[in-house]
């Protein structure tokens, strides 16, 4: 069957976009139960495709066959100066397709997938934007083999549990304590530990030595905030050496979380002290915690490449429920062609 490409119409495509975006997540939640049915429903599904209007620069496309509207998809650009606190992580300059800002047909999506992401290619390209990011359902392998199919590889990972036990054994003799203010050092000694491993082989994100001040800006703000936010730190004879940090989910996409999760923002344990038992001591605690809190889930990301990251947090009982994708365009193609 043929596909047009059209630019998205907001007006002619949204109603019809919340309908493809709700059928999809009707689709994802019958392989993850984690995921919440409040997006089953198109009207809060609209609300979602909404946010991505409040961007500058936004570039939309509809997927059109057989006389009807068969795919969405809304990308938008992404600036990251190197004094963000999260400059590190991202690349100063691309475009993203967020996990709420596409949907295509069911049986449809690899083919609608590919068309409509070369017409958002070809815009963004054309603007001198290379690097292109997207947000998929962990659980749908026919979405994630239509990018793998255009060149994307997974980066990065958000997972889920509840709020049980960890349930295995557990470093003994590790002081735990909730970090307060006064302990901002401490913790940004720990954030830059994270971040260095973050830049070694096979993650290799770069430290960004001029985000340090926005990090620990942020770090404060979290530690100024303790009813929402909470730092633990263990110690061993005196010494930090390991972390986790927690915080309310505003990075998560609401169609990835049920209700009452909180975000582990950060979660390290020093290179010499690794696989011992020291993360599931921290973890142990700082889930219990959020369970005294009310909380019913733990939500947080992992780089793909993280060998041990990924490894622990699998282990310990986080699921995985949305997989985040880059691609890079040589920026040759600017000039290359000519």
């Amino acid at each position: 069957m043929n596909i047009t490409i059209t630019p998205f119409d907001r007006d002619r495509h949204i109603d019809v976009a919340a309908d493809l975006l709700a059928g999809r997540h009707r689709r994802d939640r019958t392989r993850e139960q984690l995921l919440p049915a409040t997006f089953d429903d198109p009207k809060t599904c609209r609300a979602q495709i909404e946010h991505a209007f409040e961007s500058d620069g936004w570039y939309g496309v509809a997927a059109e066959a057989g006389g009807e509207t068969v795919g969405f998809a809304i990308m938008t650009p992404q600036h990251i100066p190197a004094t963000h606190f999260l400059a590190s992580f991202f690349p100063t300059r691309g475009a993203s397709l967020g996990y709420a800002a596409f949907a295509a047909k069911d049986g449809m999506e690899h083919d609608v997938l590919r068309a409509m992401f070369s017409e958002l290619a070809d815009y963004f390209v054309a603007r001198g934007i290379f690097e292109f990011s997207v947000s998929v359902p962990a659980s749908d392998p026919v979405t994630q083999e239509a990018f793998v199919s255009l060149g994307f590889g997974r980066n990065l990972t958000c997972a889920i549990r509840d709020v049980a036990p960890p349930g295995r054994a557990s470093a003994a003799g590790i002081e735990l304590h909730q970090a307060g203010a006064e302990d901002a050092e401490v913790i940004f000694d720990l954030n830059e530990e994270l971040t260095l491993h973050h830049a070694r082989s096979p993650i290799f994100n770069p430290y960004i030595r001029e985000s340090d001040q926005a990090s620990h800006d942020f770090q404060r703000g979290l530690l100024n905030d303790p009813a929402a936010n909470a730092h633990w730190v263990g110690y061993e004879d005196g010494r930090p050496i390991g972390m986790n940090t927690f915080m309310q989910p505003f990075f998560l996409s609401p169609l990835t979380i049920p209700e009452k999760t909180i975000y582990l923002f950060q979660g390290i344990v020093t290179q010499d002290v690794r696989a011992g038992g020291v993360g599931t001591a921290i973890l142990s605690r700082s889930v219990a915690w959020a369970r005294e809190q009310g909380y019913e889930h733990v939500a947080l990301h992992f780089a793909s490449a993280n060998l041990s990251g990924a490894k622990f947090w699998q282990s310990s009982g986080f699921r995985p429920v949305e997989h985040g994708m880059r691609r890079r365009v040589d920026e040759r193609i600017a000039w290359a062609n000519k």
